[in-house]
């Protein structure tokens, strides 16, 4: 499965947050943003930690959030990532209406969702 990168990263970051994209590599926490993308590609040899596709990116968007790279935009920018994610590695989002996705990633910034509740919703919205 191909990875974001940090680039990719600030592209999504620039367009949420309509921001120079020299200033927003000032203003952003690199190694918070890198960290998380690294995350959902964990393991140990030739095991993953996250095996599956769905997992992979809930993981990112939970750690991009909750890692806070950004002064502002972190779920948004999360949840684009997420998005693009998936898409690029050829999995479909099947968008849920609004409000529960806007619940669910306003849940992960506090913790009042589980990362694995996370992914398994994910999981339910991936083909």
């Amino acid at each position: 499965m191909d990875a974001l990168t940090i680039s990719d990263f600030l592209l999504i970051a620039e367009a949420v947050l309509d921001i120079d994209p020299e200033r927003l590599a000032h203003v952003a926490d690199l190694g918070a943003a890198d960290s998380a993308l690294a995350a959902p590609f964990a393991g140990w040899g030739d095991a993953d930690v996250y095996p599956d596709a769905s997992i992979k990116a809930a993981v990112l968007c939970s750690r991009l959030i909750r890692n806070h790279p950004l002064p502002d935009g972190n779920k948004r920018v999360a949840y684009l990532a997420m998005r693009e994610l998936l898409a690029r590695n050829g999995y479909e989002w099947i968008r849920p209406e609004d409000a529960e996705t806007a619940r669910m990633v306003e849940r992960l910034a506090p913790s009042d969702v589980s990362e694995e509740a996370f992914a398994a919703w994910v999981a339910e919205h991936v083909a």
